[in-house]
């Protein structure tokens, strides 16, 4: 209330004080005409002054009469009652204050201890921090610790179990010596009883000679001593059983088989050291060993042998020393044995004596009888002394190879084979080793293709990690480092982005004065008088020096390269920007701290003609702060090698570092520490388009909703955000022209995908929240996105792209993201950790939004402005192209009359200039990078393709206002267009970035996408015979994996907006389904090789034929139960190779068969080879022509006949791709698309027949369409106009019209949404006496025949999707064929199914729709 008074009496103050101002005024006023004078200066009548005077001194006479007195001691009061308020205000307010003091003081208290308490939890947490990694330490040095005690276990039990082996086998051998030395015992009782009873015939037979020397009858003499010869020859025949049975006793065995042991040892030894060398060359191409020869297995193997040969040949050794007095003996026995051998031999010498010196008369018959007799006793013993020759050999050769003489040469040998055994122990540890790292990491892999893919990841995750270490490296004016080049230089060509940073170590008063000259870093080929960018310090200022071609230029800027201190290093930031041959050089002045200084940039422009940056992949290096002693610097950069700290940062927007080096130059790290530098944290992650990041994620339960949340910043049309698989099933949220896209597929259903229209490559962040509850079945993005469906389990996502393996699988074309993510959460944690990353970084790079390239469809266009472009006069315009259309719109810019253009025709690149044109002598559609560079200087006019020029004169041109967009695109170009540079007045010159487009159609932002046909390394090897002979040498196994990694990320087929690829073909729709190629018949020659691109989900068919000129012989590849087979048949002799993988999964495989001399090869996808060779040797001599697919007439037995099912392109002869077919039946576009089940009616027109209808009768047909086009004849069944029965659509309606005999009937349903819309529409035309519906969808029509109704009932075909060309029907108002889907077709109730379809004609497919 208080307050409200003192308001009011405010207020009245306010208005008293305007009272008297007024008063005052008007009396200022009235004094003014008493003057004689009005405001305006003009004189007043006298009268009135006097009237006027007369009122004033009446007014002044009543404002003396008033009474102000009570006003004033109101005033007064309302004063003092005022400053008794604002006391009292101003005691509350002193008040408030001291308590607000006091509380600031209490709450700056508790502040400082909060911050106190929370320093200390920074502290605890970061000694918790320690200790954690300590522990963590700990736990890996334990874990090491832990693995080596078992290691050592297992060995120590390896080991035991090895000497437990020795001591058993040890055991055996003592017990088969002692049954030896049994043998032998009984041996020597068996001899020595040979023996005595060789003396017992020796003293009868001497007493029978002297019997028979005194008997006058000679006859029983002489059959005793034949008797006794057979006794000799029965003793020959014991002694040859004592020879077998010594000869099969295990002791002699033994030393028998002791004979060739140390031969067999020494060979062994050798194979083992020739496996060992082979080995331990394999274990550098370990991939290919392991594939080709299974060295594991071998080298274990090996290892067995060669132990158990060791173990062998101690136990023989120790048998030999065992069983050495038993063969002395054993050999002095049979030495007795040999001498009674011979004293029987003379004893029978000397009997034949005696009898020969008996000379009587009467006994002359029978002596020569007896002499006989002897005689062929004598025959009998030298039989028997031949039989016994041969043990005598034996034992004279165990004598001379195991006697006492020759066990130290023994011993000695086995020593020398026991030391080469160790030796080979020793080296097949570190081999195993080797093998089995590898094998590690190969196990989970099925087959050597993703076994390289594999590596290939793993290589390009290594290089990625050390790109990713972004610490300043410090030289010390004699190191060097020689970084990994980039591996796509193509993209250097026509445009360098480069920026690092690098400062200079303080000066010191105590150290020599520093060359203030020195050399930074060299980026070109080698040979330094070949293109190159350099970059050196100069008297102390940093000057970038570029070669192109045949002009060096120089360009330097102002501020001199700071000098810092290493431990807290300041350091400048570098900036190089090259697009064509201008070159921009930014600098900023101590970049890494809080007031750094951006110089402004510096330009420079190469005179020469060239304006390529041309690097030679074979040769190209990248040496930074030195270079090794064997190059030789350009003179400009030939300065001592640099002291200081660089940090390399990015080249053409991908992070590079110093760390992703190929080797170094006097580079010791440990003794000269990095620089250290404050960097700034960032939350930001930055996606270069080429890789992915996975995270791992388990759910804890499946029916709680699950969130996913990213946000994305992005200037690309299409990019890959998020995935997810498991099995064959998918969910993605990807980017497609700019918009969100849910893909998925789900169990065995085809791929599906929902999209909406809002906008997400602006270039501001974007929210992507991705909602999954598997309780009701329901997947939400972004609130603008549903789909009902039940998703699968999944323990790991994939952010920004997925692995080469998940995009073959599951066919996915998108690119990469590229841009920025951030805030990356899901329900378990809010700040998710990637647990692998490919392509990303830590930090978004400055130009991250510059997007240089962008893909063409036929008919797409980009325009970009023309602003401050000169032309007509001097102007420059380039960039690049790829493409494999010959034809086509490059660029376009319409000033009439003067008017620029850039097209191809046909394959040639022309500029045209007015009526001026300019083109070069080659054609450039081969599906490689080429730079068109058209420049104006003074009246000439040049064209540059690949630095490649050409010029012509014009006429002056004069400036003009009108502006009008730069065209790209039109026609029928199709691919990449990338790198514009349009030179613009008062600009700098840099890269044209395409998101400053001002209209596009047709044209996607981003990488080039590219349909390229990656020919494997096998076939290009092809080409050079020698090569091709080199295959089975392993090295060349490490050539192909060494193949460029990044490609598998950023080379994708075309987009799926295409519906079909030109170069594609579709066999098998029909059974003689082919292709067939004509050529020029080569001479005969002994090598031809071939090559295909296959697609099929067929298990049989054949795929390409050819005959040869001889009778009986032909080349085939035909699939047989998903293997593709290589077939040769010469003179009737057949020769299969055949794949141990099968290949119909629906899939491109690239297909290699090939002959040289009688080497034979199948190649599938550049690594699984199969190799065969020929019985001989013959020149091969094919003649046209080829056929793809299957055959007009063909009578193989072992080959199919009929074509397979699936898509083929890039077929090659020789190398040379065949591109124009002599002839096609049969053939469809292939659609690189996905499928659905449906029939497809392409473009080009087409129609099936199917059952006979019969007209007249009442009848119901029912199908579901797709169209694609508005107009087209759906079905069709009559060929008089008084009898038949037609669908078709017109304009978008659908009309039934027809007459089934009395008379015309028509009527027309047209649909409330569009039927082209992309969704399926279900027609039904019924008839019903004389009543004929039509239904579409849901709306239906009907007419009525003309009474009287006497239908004919007729038998005739139903034909879909046109109407044939041999039935004439003039009356009926559209023709055209239909052009989209058809399915779910059913008559009278009955579904109808593809067998029942009895002709197919044209561009139809039965085995599939596209998806979309």
């Amino acid at each position: 209330m208080l307050f409200n008074n003192f308001g009011q009496t405010h207020q009245k103050g306010k208005d008293l004080v305007s009272r008297i101002q007024i008063v005052v005024n008007n009396i200022q006023v009235l004094l003014e005409q008493i003057a004689g004078t009005n405001a305006e200066g003009n004189n007043l009548p006298l009268g009135d002054a006097a009237k006027e005077l007369a009122e004033a001194q009446q007014m002044m006479t009543e404002m003396r009469n008033r009474n102000f007195s009570q006003l004033q001691a109101d005033a007064v009061k309302e004063r003092k009652e005022a400053q008794l308020l604002l006391e009292r205000v101003k005691n509350e307010l002193q008040k408030y204050h001291q308590e607000n003091h006091g509380l600031i003081k209490i709450v700056r208290d508790s502040l400082n201890e909060f911050e106190s308490k929370l320093t200390d939890l920074r502290e605890a947490l970061n000694e918790a921090t320690a200790q954690t990694k300590q522990a963590e330490n700990l736990n890996s040095e334990n874990g090491v610790l832990l693995e080596d005690i078992k290691k050592r276990i297992e060995e120590t039990n390896e080991q035991q179990n090895s000497v437990l082996n020795i001591l058993s086998s040890a055991r055996s051998s003592l017990t088969q010596a002692n049954s030896m030395l049994g043998l032998l015992q009984k041996s020597k009782e068996e001899y020595e009883t040979l023996a005595a009873q060789l003396d017992g015939a020796r003293k009868d037979m001497n007493g029978k000679l002297t019997n028979s020397s005194l008997s006058a009858s000679k006859e029983p003499l002489v059959v005793r001593a034949e008797e006794h010869a057979k006794s000799l020859q029965d003793l020959a025949k014991q002694l040859e059983e004592i020879k077998n049975n010594a000869r099969k006793d295990e002791l002699v065995s033994c030393a028998v088989e002791a004979s060739t042991a140390y031969d067999n040892i020494i060979n062994a030894i050798k194979a083992a050291e020739e496996a060992a060398n082979k080995a331990g060359t394999a274990a550098d191409s370990a991939l290919s060993t392991v594939k080709r020869e299974d060295l594991s297995g071998k080298a274990a193997k090996l290892k067995a042998e060669s132990s158990t040969l060791l173990n062998q040949a101690r136990e023989t050794e120790g048998k030999l020393k065992a069983i050495g007095p038993t063969l002395e003996d054993m050999t002095q026995r049979l030495g007795v044995a040999d001498g009674k051998k011979n004293t029987l031999q003379i004893d029978l010498i000397a009997l034949q004596n005696d009898l020969n010196g008996i000379n009587r008369d009467d006994i002359g018959d029978i002596i020569t009888s007896a002499k006989d007799m002897v005689k062929n006793a004598k025959d009998v013993t030298t039989n028997v002394l031949s039989e016994l020759l041969p043990i005598k050999t034996d034992v004279e050769k165990i004598k001379t190879t195991y006697g006492s003489t020759q066990s130290a040469d023994f011993s000695k040998a086995l020593t020398e084979a026991n030391n080469s055994v160790k030796k080979l122990t020793n080296q097949l540890p570190d081999l195993f080793s080797k093998i089995e790292s590898i094998n590690q990491q190969l196990m989970p892999i099925s087959n050597i293709s993703e076994n390289v893919n594999r590596i290939r990841e793993l290589i390009q995750q290594a290089r990625d990690a050390a790109n990713k270490v972004a610490i300043p490296m410090r030289f010390n004016g004699s190191s060097g480092v020689e970084v990994r080049p980039p591996s796509n230089l193509e993209d250097l060509k026509a445009y360098t982005s480069l920026s690092f940073f690098l400062q200079r170590p303080q000066k010191r008063s105590d150290m020599p004065q520093r060359a203030s000259d020195r050399f930074v870093l060299y980026l070109g080929n080698k040979d330094a008088s070949k293109d190159y960018i350099g970059m050196a310090v100069k008297n102390g200022h940093l000057t970038c020096v570029y070669n192109l071609g045949d002009y060096e230029a120089e360009i330097a800027v102002q501020p001199l390269v700071i000098e810092s201190n290493t431990e807290e290093a300041i350091m400048d930031q570098v900036k190089l920007q090259r697009i064509y041959q201008y070159v921009k050089l930014n600098y900023v002045k101590a970049a890494t701290s809080a007031s750094s200084k951006n110089e402004g940039p510096v330009t420079m422009s190469s005179e020469g003609i060239d304006t390529l940056l041309d690097l030679d992949p074979s040769s190209v290096v990248f040496y930074v702060g030195g270079y090794p002693p064997d190059f030789r610097p350009p003179r400009s950069l030939d300065y001592p090698h640099y002291e200081g700290c660089i940090e390399l940062d990015n080249l053409n927007e991908n992070i590079i570092s110093l760390y992703n080096f190929k080797r170094t130059f006097n580079l010791n790290t440990t003794e000269v520490q990095p620089c250290r530098r404050y960097k700034e944290e960032s939350d930001q992650n930055y996606f270069e388009g080429t890789g992915y990041a996975s995270v791992t994620y388990k759910e804890a339960n499946a029916n709680v909703r699950i969130r996913y949340e990213q946000t994305i910043q992005t200037t690309a049309d299409e990019g890959i955000i998020f995935f997810a698989a498991n099995e064959d099933q998918f969910i993605s949220v990807l980017i497609k022209d700019g918009h969100p896209v849910f893909r998925y597929k789900i169990g065995s259903e085809p791929p599906k995908q929902i999209e909406h229209n809002s906008t997400l490559n602006d270039g501001t962040y974007k929210q992507i929240h991705i909602f999954v509850a598997r309780s009701s079945n329901v997947v939400r993005v972004n609130n603008n996105i549903t789909a009902n469906i039940k998703v699968f389990s999944f323990t790991k996502y994939y952010l920004g792209g997925i692995p080469s393996s998940l995009r073959k699988q599951f066919n996915i074309t998108t690119p990469p993201f590229r841009g920025c993510m951030k805030n990356v959460k899901n329900s378990k944690t809010a700040s998710v950790v990637f647990d692998e990353t490919v392509g990303v970084s830590k930090k978004c790079s400055d130009d991250w939004k510059l997007i240089r390239s962008a893909s063409f469809s036929k008919k797409g266009t980009l325009s970009l402005s023309a602003e401050g472009f000169p032309f007509p006069q001097d102007f420059q315009v380039g960039f690049g192209f790829r493409t494999m259309a010959s034809t086509g719109t490059l660029l376009n810019y319409n000033l009439r009359p003067d008017i620029l253009t850039i097209f191809l025709s046909p394959g040639f690149v022309f500029a045209k200039m007015g009526e001026k044109e300019l083109s070069l002598n080659k054609t450039y559609e081969d599906g490689l990078m080429h730079y068109v560079t058209v420049r104006r200087r003074d009246n000439r006019v040049s064209l540059l393709v690949d630095d490649k020029p050409t010029s012509i004169l014009v006429d002056s041109s004069r400036s003009q206002i009108t502006m009008q967009p730069i065209i790209f695109g039109g026609g029928d170009f199709e691919g990449c267009i990338s790198n514009i540079f349009i030179e613009r007045t008062g600009q700098y010159p840099e890269v044209q970035n395409l998101t400053d487009h001002t209209e596009k159609s047709g044209v996607s932002l981003g990488p080039c996408h590219q349909h390229e046909n990656l020919e494997p390394m096998l076939l290009k090897e092809f080409k050079n015979p020698l090569r091709f002979k080199m295959l089975k040498n392993e090295k060349y196994v490490d050539h192909l994996t060494d193949y460029n990694v990044q490609r598998d990320q950023q080379n994708h087929t075309l987009s799926t907006w295409l519906n079909a690829n030109s170069e594609a073909y579709l066999l098998g729709n029909t059974p003689n389904s082919f292709i067939s190629y004509t050529f020029s018949p080569p001479s005969p020659t002994d090598r031809l090789h071939f090559s295909v691109d296959i697609r099929t989900r067929s298990s049989r068919g054949l795929i390409i034929f050819m005959e040869e000129t001889s009778e009986n012989s032909y080349i085939s590849l035909h699939i047989s139960k998903g293997h593709f087979v290589f077939s040769l048949s010469s003179g009737g002799k057949q020769f299969k190779l055949k794949t141990s993988t099968k290949y119909n999964d629906g899939q491109w495989h690239n297909v290699v068969f090939s002959r040289d001399g009688k080497n034979v090869l199948l190649v599938v996808d550049g690594l699984a080879a199969q190799h065969g060779r020929l019985a001989r040797n013959s020149p091969v001599s094919i003649k046209p022509p080829i056929y793809l697919g299957g055959l007009p007439s063909l009578k193989r037995q072992s080959i199919p006949v009929k074509s397979f099912k699936g898509c083929l392109r890039n077929f090659k002869m020789n190398g040379k791709i065949m591109n124009a077919p002599q002839q096609k039946n049969g053939v469809l576009p292939c659609l690189d698309i996905p499928m659905e089940k449906g029939i497809y009616f392409f473009k080009e027109g087409g129609y099936i027949a199917i059952d006979n209808l019969r007209m007249g009768l009442d009848f119901r047909i029912v199908f579901t369409i797709r169209p694609r086009s508005s107009t087209g004849v759906l079905l069709h069944s009559g060929n008089k106009p008084d009898n038949y029965l037609t669908v078709y659509m017109e304009e978008g309606k659908i009309i039934a019209a027809g007459n089934s005999g009395a008379g015309e009937f028509q009527t027309t349903v047209t649909s409330r949404q569009s039927l082209y819309n992309g969704q399926w529409h279900t027609i039904a035309v019924s008839q019903k006496g004389n009543a004929v519906q039509l239904d579409v969808g849901t709306q239906s029509n009907y007419t009525t025949g003309h009474p009287p109704f006497s239908p004919r009932r007729l038998h005739q075909p139903l034909y879909f999707g046109k109407i044939p060309a041999n039935l004439d029907t003039p009356w009926l108002p559209v023709k055209d064929s239909f052009f989209g889907c058809l399915r779910n077709i059913n008559i009278n109730n009955k579904p109808v199914s593809t067998r029942r379809i009895s002709e197919v004609h044209g561009g139809v497919s039965l085995h599939g729709c596209p998806a979309t």
